[in-house]
């Protein structure tokens, strides 16, 4: 039977203790923080995973901000493809999400491998 490729517990580099302090509050060990890129005032999603949690960085946009953004991009798709087929429009529009989409989803994958 072929064994699988787990990792073991005791191969695993030794993580720093934190200790809680007033309110739950924990300090984040700087080695982490650094190759995190977390800095004073960042937002993390904390969530439950088996017997511990998983912390993650966060970004929040501000909705207003990120509408206008959205629709000052479709307005230029829409002023370079003047008198063109309505359906190419559409169509070009899609691409430029999809595009942007993916853009955001390598930044992400870059981010949570660095």
């Amino acid at each position: 039977m072929k064994k699988k490729n787990r990792p073991n517990i005791q191969e695993k580099e030794a993580m720093p203790l934190v200790k809680v302090i007033r309110n739950g509050q924990i300090t984040i060990p700087k080695e982490f923080r650094n190759s995190l890129k977390i800095k004073d005032g960042d937002l993390l999603e904390i969530e439950r995973s088996g017997f511990g949690f998983f912390v993650k960085p966060k970004v929040v946009l501000d909705k207003d901000e990120a509408m206008e953004k959205f629709f000052d991009g479709v307005a230029q798709i829409r002023e370079k493809m003047k008198g063109a087929d309505p359906k190419e429009v559409d169509a070009a529009i899609g691409e430029a999400i999809r595009t942007a989409k993916t853009a955001t989803a390598k930044k992400r994958k870059a981010n949570a491998d660095a």
